[in-house]
């Protein structure tokens, strides 16, 4: 999968936690997130997340590989210890996720249909949490990440939020 479409990929579920009828201010889960190619090729990921308002997340995937996501308003610090590197980015879409999620409309069981750039974005609701996000990327690329074990509205301190990048990483700056 392409930077690019990771990059939109942590952005919309970063910023998704905050949106139709649920009053969210935080969440912490653990996930799965299931990427199918075109030719029926799937990676699967796992780890878990930290999410507070306004617009921080922290995404911690341990497999297949150990990779962490610091998004914080426009930047995204990505640390990959296998690679011993850093990349800081801040991100020159504008992408207003927050207005795609509100303008969902509720399709039946718990079931959310939102569009954005030609993309349609289903989300499963269980319990009024956000069980699932089911999309197609720009590259064809079929996302489902299913949330487990979510704890709402809990305090999180700030410095989760943080990147953590060791001294002797390359930080590559883009």
């Amino acid at each position: 999968m392409k930077k690019h479409t990771l990059i939109l990929t942590f952005i919309l579920l970063s910023t998704s936690l905050f949106a139709l009828d649920i009053k969210l201010t935080s969440m912490e889960a653990a996930f799965t997130q299931t990427v199918t190619n075109d030719k029926n090729n799937t990676l699967l990921y796992s780890g878990y997340m930290y999410a507070k308002e306004p617009y921080k997340t922290f995404w911690h995937y341990k497999k297949p590989f150990e990779k962490s996501l610091y998004i914080s308003g426009d930047k995204i610090t990505i640390v990959q210890p296998d690679l011993e590197q850093a990349i800081v980015k801040t991100l020159d879409e504008n992408i207003n996720i927050l207005a795609i999620l509100r303008s969902a409309q509720k399709m039946k069981n718990g079931h959310y249909l939102a569009r954005y750039n030609e993309n349609r974005y289903e989300i499963v609701l269980e319990k009024k949490m956000i069980k699932s996000i089911h999309y197609k990327t720009p590259f064809d690329h079929q996302v489902v990440i299913t949330f487990t074990d979510p704890k709402v509205n809990q305090v999180i301190d700030n410095q989760i939020f943080k990147a953590q990048i060791p001294d002797d990483f390359d930080i590559i700056s883009e």
